[in-house]
């Protein structure tokens, strides 16, 4: 052994890996791997260093080959191109790397076969806003008449009806443990109940006018969790309660950014880990706060619109 290491020793650690790096290259252009900019030594099946054409079922097609066969047409995948990922895994990755595409998930031929699964007439005026829960099996709707209703997916049945309400329903949100339904109105009051009995939870007071946006933060400290409101009246609200007991503290943490007669906070999105709330509101300002220290704090005011800021979002990865 320590004869071979003598006669060897011009042969560096890394030897094997550098010959690797060069024959992937080579291999890639060649056979193609199933996940395109991923190398490993370490892969099997289709990205494994040892594949052969055999291994692959279909054949990869490209923006031409597409163009040449739907000449006059957008370019578009065949009916029968690969096999998507299930809805477990495209969610699982979501959950991992914050970013997950839509045509994997959905390829183009489910849009074909779509079609009207119910029509429910359920409410007495107008309904605004709707929301899943988070297991996707019951609807929530709210409406003008100042109710919100609970429906099943599977068949359209109405489960419960949510009352307390006096006047229309602006916005609705659940919670990420979905235990609970949150509802904000233009009656300024915001209104939680329990998913698991539909009994109110709590009743919420802390603005001067109309709710116009509600938001659960997916961040978890402990047992600590927020609830955000924001209304016409230029506020946001932070509605501290305990994840264990539901309870819900009666005064809120609030910041007034009325910087004239007449601004209102329109929207508001969480960051993917809840750490940041954006706002936008009708004074231009786009203002970001900061939930990771013992109460929540402004961080930032961006002024580089010229208008109105109707809508505001972060993306999932938090870029």
């Amino acid at each position: 052994m320590d004869v071979a290491v003598a006669v060897n020793a011009h042969i560096p650690p890394d030897y094997l890996l550098r010959i690797c790096e060069r024959l992937g290259p080579l291999l890639d252009k060649e056979i193609p791997q199933s996940v395109l900019g991923v190398q490993t030594l370490l892969g099997v099946g289709r990205q494994s260093l040892l594949r052969a054409a055999k291994d692959f079922r279909h054949t990869l097609w490209k923006g031409s080959a597409f163009a040449a066969l739907h000449r006059g047409r957008p370019p578009e995948l065949p009916v029968n191109y690969g096999k998507p990922p299930n809805v477990v895994n495209i969610i699982s990755a979501r959950q991992l790397t914050g970013c997950g595409r839509f045509s994997h998930l959905f390829p183009t031929s489910t849009y074909q076969h779509m079609k009207m699964h119910k029509r429910i007439l359920g409410h007495l005026s107008s309904v605004y806003c709707i929301a899943f829960d988070r297991s996707g099996r019951r609807i929530f709707t709210g409406s003008d008449d100042c109710l919100v209703k609970i429906w099943a997916t599977d068949d359209g049945r109405l489960l419960s009806t949510l009352r307390g309400h006096s006047a229309e329903i602006s916005d609705m949100a659940v919670n990420y443990e979905n235990t609970l339904l949150a509802a904000g109105s233009c009656d300024k009051v915001v209104r939680v109940w329990c998913l698991r009995t539909c009994a109110p939870v709590a009743v919420l007071q802390g603005h001067s006018a109309s709710i116009t946006s509600i938001q659960f933060s997916p961040a978890r400290k402990g047992t600590t969790r927020y609830l955000t409101s924001t209304g016409a009246d230029g506020t946001i609200c932070f509605w501290q309660w305990h994840a264990n007991t539901m309870k819900f503290k009666d005064r809120p943490v609030k910041f007034a950014e009325r910087s004239r007669p007449g601004v209102q906070i329109s929207c508001s999105s969480f960051s993917s880990g809840g750490m940041f709330i954006a706002t936008g509101s009708t004074d231009h300002v786009i203002r970001i706060y900061y939930l990771g220290s013992e109460s929540p704090e402004k961080m930032a005011e961006l002024e580089s619109h010229t208008d109105k800021v109707v809508a505001v979002q972060f993306c999932n990865n938090g870029d």
